[in-house]
């Protein structure tokens, strides 16, 4: 991939490391469940502006540039890659924090089952079709999902609004 695909991850890349940090030094450090939240709600907040203005910033960019042009698609794949991954392990966090902060359908014994169960939430939560088989209890689990709601609704919106753009510039390709 190109260099500014690459330089455009890296703050998505530092927020997911950032929030991981911030988790494990807070089961290390802190052992209090309300300092924990509130450092994964941080992030949280931080995660949707980044992506808000990332998104902004980028389409913003394709007016100007060959290159934003070009990429604009693998940049998007890319986003609601990172995003889904981040809020899912913001998910898993706020789980492993406080187990009622969920309901699951089943007990959950290992990690990776978790992190999976998580992923399917983060992906039918930013798809709009999750059917409601995981749902957030804790208010703290709730602010997360309408965090990730926001940044898919605004990321789709941002798409729908360039469609005839996106299908112009695909035409383009098709033709060369």
């Amino acid at each position: 991939m190109q260099f500014h695909l690459v330089r455009a991850a890296v703050p998505f890349a530092a927020l997911l490391l950032g929030s991981s940090l911030l988790y494990l030094f807070g089961l290390i450090k802190f052992d209090s469940p309300g300092v924990d939240t509130g450092l994964v709600l941080l992030m949280t907040v931080v995660k949707v502006a980044c992506f808000l203005f990332a998104t902004l910033h980028w389409i913003q960019q394709t007016v100007s540039s060959p290159f934003h042009r070009r990429y604009l698609m693998s940049f998007l794949v890319l986003q609601v890659l990172l995003i889904v991954l981040s809020f899912a392990l913001d998910y898993y966090y706020l789980y492993q924090i406080n187990a009622a902060a969920f309901h699951l359908p089943a007990d959950r014994k290992s990690h990776a089952e978790l992190l999976l169960t998580f992923l399917y939430f983060s992906l039918g939560k930013y798809t709009t079709a999750g059917v409601g088989d995981i749902h957030p209890t804790s208010p703290a689990a709730q602010i997360c999902a309408m965090g990730e709601m926001v940044v898919s609704y605004f990321t789709t919106v941002l798409l729908i609004a360039n469609v005839s753009y996106l299908q112009a510039l695909f035409s383009r390709k098709a033709e060369e």
